[in-house]
């Protein structure tokens, strides 16, 4: 996904989320930057920890978000 995606999508993205996690799988959120893109990390990790909020009553972060090249990774698991 996108560091400007739209409401909808956004909620398209955590309703899915969710359905994984209930199922008992992890969730790899990415965020991938295009061009300049990247000078914008901070709006990339606000969306990241608005997603963990969203999904707090369902999961763990296993692996905080941190910046891989272009992408920025988040990585979700399921409440034990």
């Amino acid at each position: 996904m996108r560091y400007k995606i739209d409401e909808h999508d956004y909620n398209v993205r955590i309703n899915q989320a969710s359905k994984f996690l209930k199922s008992g799988d992890k969730v790899k959120a990415t965020i991938t930057f295009k061009g300049r893109e990247i000078q914008y990390g901070d709006l990339a990790l606000n969306l990241l920890q608005k997603m963990s909020q969203d999904l707090k009553e369902l999961s763990d972060i296993q692996q905080a978000p941190s910046r891989d090249g272009r992408n920025m990774i988040m990585i979700l698991s399921p409440k034990k």
